[in-house]
């Protein structure tokens, strides 16, 4: 098979399983709906309120539900032998594993941040974002999802194999996403006083950079690591 056959077959295999399980990308999506739609509720609905908190609030409950939805990442890889199976292919055809561990986080990205970027302008609304900051806000958070699915991934492949796993993960991660959630979260108040949001969101795409050219190799050793015990 070919290089881009084999990318090809790691990044559609988990669409397989969501398209058997539709449930699952639909409740990322409704967690972060129902924990955005909570802060209104619980508080004056002053316009100027919700403003300030908007930006904290969505990106809260939009890492929240990401990382709720990638703490399990690798766990069916390495309990149903497909590592082992990424770990042939690679001395077979010569492919480095952090190249098939990319297209896995690709694929990871995609099925948990995009049904929650969908959602985001409806949520987006009740505290009364618009325009320019919403573009900021759906920019940003695709930025930091990114950004949060590669971290996420190079924990899960250390944790592999442990038990208790998923929360050990997000133990790990929560400290390591917060310079994304603070630079989305100025990228976003910028945005609100017509300011310019540039430098914030250029500190979230150097990040991001930085992360996609590391956490694959990273990964790519926890996960070798954790298929040979």
């Amino acid at each position: 098979m070919s290089t881009g056959g084999v990318l090809r077959a790691v990044f559609l295999r988990p669409w397989l399983a969501a398209w058997r399980q539709p449930a699952d990308g639909l409740w990322h999506a409704l967690f972060f709906v129902v924990v955005a739609s909570l802060f209104p509720l619980s508080m004056r609905p002053e316009p100027a309120t919700l403003a300030l908190l908007a930006p904290g609030v969505l990106w809260v409950g939009a890492l929240l539900a990401v990382l709720l939805a990638c703490a399990r990442l690798f766990q069916d890889e390495l309990a149903q032998g497909w590592v082992d199976q990424w770990l042939l292919t690679c001395a077979r055809t010569g492919l480095p594993l952090s190249l098939l561990v990319a297209a896995r986080l690709a694929a990871q990205w995609a099925l948990t941040a995009l049904p929650v970027l969908a959602v985001a302008p409806l949520v987006a609304v009740q505290f009364g974002l618009g325009g320019a900051a919403l573009g900021v806000l759906l920019a940003a958070l695709a930025l930091g999802t990114a950004a949060l699915v590669l971290i996420t991934g190079v924990a899960a492949a250390l944790a592999g194999g442990v038990r208790g796993a998923a929360l050990l993960v997000m133990l790990i991660v929560l400290p390591l996403v917060t310079p994304a959630l603070v630079f989305g979260s100025m990228a976003v108040h910028a945005a609100m006083r017509g300011a310019s949001p540039v430098a914030e969101l250029a500190l979230l795409g150097a990040m991001l950079a930085v992360l996609a050219l590391v956490c694959p190799l990273l990964a790519a050793a926890g996960l070798k690591a954790a298929a040979e015990h």
